[in-house]
């Protein structure tokens, strides 16, 4: 026999094995017919001393119509496996579109009047055409012949999408790495053994939980939470469609509910939640119930502050940390990507500041655009806080140092009236944390090659589209993560490196302090995983194109 057809032959098992009387009727084999014999692992005679966690995974087989045993009572443990029966379970674990009316094999040894392998005829042409299996020559299958270890490996590792070479010595070499690798190789077993319908168990149901995983969507998110100037509405944004027939939206500030009525968007991936009462300034949670599990979303809401002016209000800044007093500035180096102290202790440019925003409405009430309208600003204590006003005539304030201030704050109103009004700015001593997180779930980047190795070099802040939001409601996105590391205290790191078996071993994925990711070699895909020091974290899949 060609080794390679050999091994590309025993891509697919079915661990059915029926007897000749069961296998002359084909209806037998048909999915309804198999969820009526299901059977659980405790009716099985020979299972009884089995250790518990085979047991549990001949059970999960056997209510997914994966398995069944070899007679009513007995499962066949130990027994082997033929290349037929091994195209079955191929094809059931990968879920492939098997046509139960085929009754003629494109191989000349799979005979439609062979009571013992013509049931597998459907199974094995659907695995054919998945690419899972070919005969062991261009004409034959060989469908009574037992299946090795190292062809299982291959034919599993191949069904989740990977590449396996066969040149090695021996030829299943890679195949069972790879699948050791996976969590999917029978442990202790060498290639060329025999499988058995343990062996099969083992490696089927590590398989069919990879491919499970690998073809599931990604389960719904919050993106964004964003309330209405009003206070009124909040916006909840998701990262998919959500089944608002199943889904809930609740709100809460900390352990009360408030009422709320809730309005989805066509396409589902986004939901009004309105309110009967404007909310109160302070930390809102909302709440995602009714899908896999419960998913929360933080919101705060600053408030606004009143001036002498009915159509003039600013928006509540909310607390400020001392982050010069702190020595926290100090920590701004300017290099490896970070603000230097100048830029962190600006006012005007710092993500440490804060806006003192106004929002000024028309006579029927609508909020209108305004450019800047301060004259000038002017803090009560400049060792606790200090302020700035921008060339566009905006104010802002920085902590220094723990305690009150107030903000004396002259501007002017649309008909062009100078007006005063004030602000009281705590500062707290609290340090900057980094709160949550939010990032891509998928990124391509293309590889360039020099002297034939191929490398890439990026931003992983950038390329990750990274958002974090701290303890103080600041939200800092991409670069300004980067820039503002030494107080977020983010950590990127890759992980999961995958190369092309092809290309021989796999290639380097490295990250300078600056963030900037170092691709070379065989590398096409890694995930960059950000962690927070409350250990949240998110994850980015990273696609490298040649």
């Amino acid at each position: 026999m060609k080794q390679s057809l050999t091994i590309l032959a025993c891509s697919t098992m079915a661990l059915t094995i029926f007897t000749s009387t069961a296998t002359a009727n084909p209806a037998v084999h048909t999915p309804a017919s198999i969820a009526a014999d299901a059977k659980v692992a405790h009716t099985f005679n020979d299972l009884s001393n089995i250790d518990t966690a085979l047991k549990a995974k001949i059970d999960a087989l056997v209510s997914k119509q994966i398995f069944e045993g070899v007679s009513s009572d007995i499962f066949g443990i130990n027994q082997t496996m033929t290349r037929a029966q091994f195209a079955k379970v191929a094809a059931l674990v990968f879920e492939l579109k098997v046509d139960y009316s085929i009754k003629t094999s494109s191989f000349v040894d799979v005979k439609a009047n062979d009571l013992q392998n013509s049931w597998a005829i459907p199974y094995i042409e659907a695995a054919k055409r998945a690419g899972l299996i070919d005969g062991i020559t261009d004409t034959e299958f060989a469908p009574g012949e037992n299946v090795t270890i190292g062809q299982l490996d291959k034919v599993f590792v191949t069904g989740l999408g990977k590449k396996v070479k066969l040149a090695g010595i021996p030829w299943y070499e890679d195949a069972v790495k790879q699948a050791r690798d996976l969590g999917i190789h029978p442990v202790g077993k060498e290639g060329n053994t025999a499988a058995t319908r343990a062996d099969l168990v083992v490696a089927a149901y590590g398989s069919s939980e990879a491919y499970e995983k690998q073809n599931s969507p990604a389960p719904a998110s919050i993106v964004s939470v964003q309330a209405a100037d009003d206070n009124k509405m909040v916006q909840v944004t998701f990262n998919q469609a959500v089944e608002s027939s199943k889904a809930t939206l609740s709100l809460k500030k900390g352990a009360q509910s408030i009422s709320t009525s809730t309005h989805w968007s066509s396409d589902r991936k986004s939901a009004h939640v309105t309110i009967d009462a404007a909310l109160s300034s302070g930390e809102y949670t909302i709440v995602l119930n009714g899908l896999d599990k419960p998913v929360t979303a933080s919101l705060t809401i600053t408030g606004k502050i009143s001036t002498n002016d009915p159509h003039v209000t600013i928006t509540n800044p909310g607390d400020i940390a001392n982050v010069m007093d702190s020595g926290l500035t100090n920590a701004a180096s300017g290099l490896n990507g970070l603000v230097s102290k100048s830029t962190a202790e600006d006012p005007t440019v710092s993500k440490f500041a804060k806006e003192i925003k106004f929002n000024v409405t028309n006579a029927a009430g609508e909020k209108v655009a305004i450019p800047g309208i301060i004259e000038s600003i002017t803090s009560s204590d400049p060792g606790v806080l200090r302020v700035a006003r921008s060339n566009d005539k905006r104010g802002y304030v920085l902590g220094n140092k723990a305690g009150t201030a107030i903000v004396n704050i002259v501007f002017k109103t649309n008909t062009g009236e100078s007006k005063r009004t004030t602000v009281t700015m705590n500062v707290k001593s609290d340090s900057v944390t980094a709160s949550r997180i939010e990032a891509d779930t998928r990124t391509n980047q293309r590889m360039t090659v020099t002297n034939n190795v191929y490398s890439a070099a990026f931003n992983a802040y950038s390329a990750m589209n990274l958002k974090v939001g701290d303890n103080y409601g600041i939200e800092y996105q991409k670069d300004e993560v980067q820039k503002y590391n030494f107080a977020l205290a983010v950590l990127i790191i890759p992980e999961h490196i995958v190369g092309d078996p092809d290309h021989g071993a796999v290639g380097t994925v490295t990250i300078d302090p600056d963030g900037t990711v170092h691709v070379t070699g065989n590398v096409t895909q890694f995930d960059l995983t950000a962690y927070l020091p409350n250990n949240k974290s998110v994850s980015t899949e990273v696609q490298l194109q040649r």
